[in-house]
């Protein structure tokens, strides 16, 4: 069974219009052991995927570096010593996660470049497991867009890639369940992966190599669950405008943990009744549930009394999320002095380290988006 709690920034209006915030925090009572989903996995075999990286100390040997399929290849003398191919360490990593993924759940497994091709798709895991040696290597092509779009819907959607997409952009399909985003090295187009992270209102994980895939697996695709298919409805006479998540219902998917939903009501001046009303729905064993929470808001009887309606904790906690929300390599250096001022003001020691956290990441803009998508959603 989940928890739902709703909280506002006023309690109060007066005869000024102002904008209210609002935090929803959806959490599980109960853990159960996951059965019945289903696990979506994209994996990129275009030709990058396919060659060794040399260690990092080695790279001023290379000689007639040229730029095929978005990365940069050079030839190496020999004795110059390469990390495995990272499908080799992909194709590993993923054999791993699939032992971990409990039975009575199912598996799906694309591979994409120039073409979309299934290799299981809604199998046992230990089955997929089984398939993973006909993994065919694809062409210089990495059609990233058109596999999200092809791929049926599935509980946790995982995609896996090391390169910039060749086809055209498109607005890729609705999923009910969380997608995530694995960036692999040096040379794939992060603010594509940020927008797709974003509009899915999925996860950006920026990997060296593909070593640190099972770890990125078990941290967010966990063994117990609380819900799935859980779905979050807002409604009021007024626009809702949402911070870290998009859409509505906002579909949150597989609920392991809390989630946090951040947005504001811009409202007119001496409103006074119900201006918010969330609906969650979920399932659990395939039983559903359904809860419901109501956000009102009276008339203060003067300016006095509407200042000491405020909660300034939900107040500065939505304006770092907004702030955050926007947080790119353009507007670094004055978003995090934003950030910085606002966690300050607060006295909450997680957005302190985390503001100090994305002031590290400045030199690395790759880093700097995984962590921006992973503070707004997880």
């Amino acid at each position: 069974m989940l928890n739902v709690i709703a909280n506002g920034s006023h309690r109060k209006s007066y005869n000024f219009p102002f904008r209210y915030f609002f935090r929803i925090i959806v959490n599980p009572e109960k853990l159960y052991k996951r059965q019945g989903t289903h696990i979506e996995i994209l994996l990129d075999t275009s030709d990058s995927m396919w060659r060794s990286d040399v260690l990092p100390e080695y790279a001023n040997y290379g000689t007639n570096c040229r730029v095929v399929d978005g990365v940069e290849v050079c030839e190496f003398p020999e004795w110059v010593p390469k990390y495995p191919p990272r499908i080799q360490q992909a194709l590993e990593a993923l054999k791993e996660i699939l032992a971990y993924i409990p039975e009575h759940n199912f598996v799906s497994i694309y591979t994409f470049s120039d073409e979309v091709i299934p290799i299981v798709t809604m199998s046992p895991p230990t089955y997929a497991s089984s398939q993973l040696s006909n993994v065919q290597r694809g062409s210089e092509e990495t059609r990233l867009f058109t596999a999200l779009n092809l791929v049926k819907d599935a509980d946790e959607i995982i995609v896996i890639t090391d390169g910039s997409p060749t086809d055209p952009p498109s607005r890729v399909r609705e999923f009910s369940g969380r997608v995530i985003l694995v960036g692999v090295g040096k040379y794939y187009n992060e603010s594509v992966l940020r927008a797709l992270a974003d509009q899915t209102n999925g996860l950006l994980y920026h990997v060296d190599n593909l070593d640190e895939l099972f770890k990125i697996f078990a941290e967010s695709v966990k063994e117990y669950i609380g819900a799935q298919r859980v779905k979050v409805f807002l409604s009021s006479e007024f626009p809702v405008n949402l911070i870290n998540y998009s859409g509505n219902p906002i579909n949150l998917g597989t609920l392991e943990g809390p989630v946090r939903i951040y947005g504001y009501i811009d409202l007119p001046p001496n409103f006074s009744g119900k201006l918010l009303e969330v609906k969650v729905k979920y399932n659990v064993l395939e039983k559903e549930e359904e809860i419901k929470k109501e956000l009102y808001i009276t008339t203060a009887s003067s300016k006095e009394d509407f200042v000491q309606s405020i909660d300034q904790d939900i107040v500065a906690e939505g304006m770092w999320y907004y702030n955050l929300r926007y947080l790119n390599e353009h507007n670094l250096n004055q978003t995090i002095n934003v950030l910085k001022n606002i966690a300050e003001s607060t006295k909450r020691l997680d957005l302190i380290e985390y503001t100090r956290k994305l002031a590290d990441s400045k030199g690395d803009t790759k880093r700097l988006n995984s962590e921006v998508t992973k503070r707004l959603r997880k």
